[in-house]
């Protein structure tokens, strides 16, 4: 049976107020799945390559999960956030039943939930 973490993130909204995002860590799938309800972490649309990219909430975030040794080899010390942001994966739930999925670079919309497997009921449920 695979085991999930979940904890909680505070950090900056889009509006500079402080507001919590929720995590589920799975860590058997090298997977982070991100209930952002306050926009804190969630990606951004680059308009000027027409592309959803991280934000810099995420990068802070991750950076902490990095520090933390969550999702981490342990014997690794010297992994730094881009070859860690490489090797995992994020699942980000925003409302308005959106979903996007970062993935080895790059981010795409999830259209069709019932096609992608890897997702976390309890926050599928919540958008």
């Amino acid at each position: 049976m695979e085991k999930i973490y979940q904890m909680e993130y505070r950090g900056l909204n889009l509006f500079d107020e402080i507001s919590t995002v929720e995590l589920a860590i799975d860590e058997a799938k090298q997977t982070i799945h991100i209930f952002d309800v306050g926009q804190v972490v969630s990606p951004i649309f680059n308009f000027d390559v027409s592309a959803y990219e991280l934000s810099d909430g995420f990068y802070k975030m991750a950076d902490v999960l990095r520090h933390k040794k969550i999702l981490t080899n342990q014997q690794a010390g010297s992994e730094t956030l881009s070859e860690w942001l490489i090797k995992n994966n994020a699942y980000f739930y925003i409302p308005k039943k959106r979903i996007k999925k970062y993935m080895q670079g790059s981010i795409i919309e999830i259209i069709d939930q019932a096609k992608e497997q890897w997702l976390f009921d309890d926050y599928v449920q919540r958008v």
